[in-house]
């Protein structure tokens, strides 16, 4: 057996388990791609009925079965009937609020590219694009000198279609797939399989020797950010809708179409989150937050007195909407957490997700050079690339206005009331978006010294 072939089959991420895993994945992604249009409409706009009825259901337990127990007076109510009135005032003034927010968002489109972009045909490439290997925008070319990762690995191809602008489930078209090191693929080449990323006899070996204080392993790695000139009007093209996407557009198979600033599609309201409805999105999932909180901790407490009264008795249909709210209250106030983060950082779930996965793959190659255990200098390393190029999630952010404040406002709007009620509308329309001038005019994230005078 030879080298290349003992090293594949020792490779952890071989394993049966992990072989099923890519399998189902890899038939999934396929049977989206065959699908040839959106989801039907009955079908996307199913979970609006059955939100509506999870909300009608907590009505009738909270208010049937335990205010108008209280305001009756019935034996075992667990409160007195001013209580009872009290928690109905309370109840239906959040349950107003969330239902206000809930038509909003459903009733508001997130907006849709074609209806403000005329059809076209795709752009011609101004250059060859060239395929880039994934660990080679973080590790950067190999020199005779360069350390390698100990488990370097190979990427798809993307397909230009995707490059700026991806449907949300093709996301894993930017996610590395585990390949044989470096050995196994020299052993590879050797055997007359070849190697797509081109010759492999400039790649060098791990060199044996020790790393001192003077000549450190974090010298042999550096950031590499996304190489991909996003911002040309080639990469933006949309073939499914025969349009250059505006900037932050991404196409939503299940809606079939391309929204602006895709944010993600969510089924709960029926269609995607986008430019238009983003804001409305968030007044929702605050309202359901407070709603779900306040008919769970109230309908547990005075079940719990209800049970404890002499007369009382435990009413199997609050015990499910009490489970119900504690499980749609912990949903929805970390989503909450999470959209309010993602403005302030001003990003949409979508980039959310690309940012992180550079995260996770420059983690990788500190911990492949370094160590698990080299926190300190990991640490050192990553302040370092942060002095060199700026945070990932902020000046490396292609869109960030700045500041958190102003990606607020850009989203939430300028009226402070409007940041928890459904009124108003976001400062931007979804079609033109303010270009980090850290980025060149092409969409490559510059190093600091390139950067202008004034942000450096």
């Amino acid at each position: 057996m030879s080298q290349g072939n003992r090293l594949k089959r020792e490779r952890p991420g071989d394993s049966k388990c992990c072989g099923v895993v890519e399998a189902a994945a890899a038939r999934s992604r396929e049977n989206r791609e065959a699908r040839a249009g959106p989801q039907p409409w009955i079908m996307r706009k199913s979970m609006i009925a059955f939100t509506l009825g999870l909300m009608g259901y907590s009505v009738y337990v909270y208010v049937g079965r335990l205010c108008v127990d209280m305001i009756r007076q019935k034996p075992g109510a667990g409160g007195s009937r001013s209580t009872g009135i009290a928690l109905l005032v309370v109840f239906c003034v959040l349950f107003l609020w969330m239902m206000w927010a809930y038509i909003k968002v459903v009733i508001t489109p997130p907006g849709v590219a074609k209806d403000h972009v005329p059809k076209s045909d795709r752009p011609p490439y101004s250059e060859p694009q060239p395929f880039i290997p994934y660990d080679y925008d973080v590790e950067g070319p190999r020199s005779p000198n360069a350390r390698p990762s100990e488990s370097h690995r190979d990427s798809r191809d993307v397909d230009q279609d995707s490059i700026g602008g991806p449907s949300y489930e093709n996301i894993h078209a930017r996610m590395p797939v585990v390949a044989p090191d470096i050995a196994a693929n020299a052993s590879t080449s050797a055997e007359g399989d070849g190697n797509r990323n081109g010759d492999i006899s400039n790649i060098p070996t791990k060199p044996a020797s020790s790393y001192g204080r003077e000549k450190s392993a974090a010298r042999y790695i550096s950031r590499r950010p996304w190489t991909t000139p996003i911002l040309r009007p080639e990469n933006r093209y949309c073939p499914k809708d025969q349009i250059v996407k505006p900037h932050r557009t991404h196409h939503c198979r299940s809606c079939g179409t391309c929204i602006l600033k895709y944010d993600h599609h969510c089924p709960w309201i029926g269609q995607c989150v986008g430019a238009r409805n983003q804001k409305f999105f968030v007044n929702f999932v605050q309202a359901a937050s407070v709603y779900t909180i306040y008919v769970f901790v109230t309908l547990i407490v005075f079940t719990v007195r209800s049970a404890r009264s002499p007369q009382g008795r435990v009413d199997p249909q609050r015990i499910v909407v009490i489970a119900l709210a504690a499980l749609l209250a912990l949903f929805t106030t970390l989503l909450l957490l999470t959209h309010a983060r993602l403005i302030w950082l001003g990003q949409t779930t979508l980039e959310n997700l690309q940012a992180r996965s550079m995260k996770e793959r420059e983690s990788r190659v500190m911990t492949d050079v370094l160590g698990w255990c080299a926190f300190r200098e990991k640490l050192r390393t990553k302040r370092v690339w942060d002095a060199e190029w700026g945070r990932i999630d902020r000046e490396g952010n292609i869109w960030w206005l700045g500041s958190g404040k102003k990606e607020w406002v850009d989203v939430m709007g300028k009226n402070p009331l409007g940041w928890c009620l459904p009124i108003g509308k976001s400062l931007n329309d979804g079609l033109t978006y303010p270009v980090n001038p850290r980025f060149d005019e092409q969409g490559i994230w510059r190093r600091r010294v390139e950067w202008p005078q004034e942000l450096r």
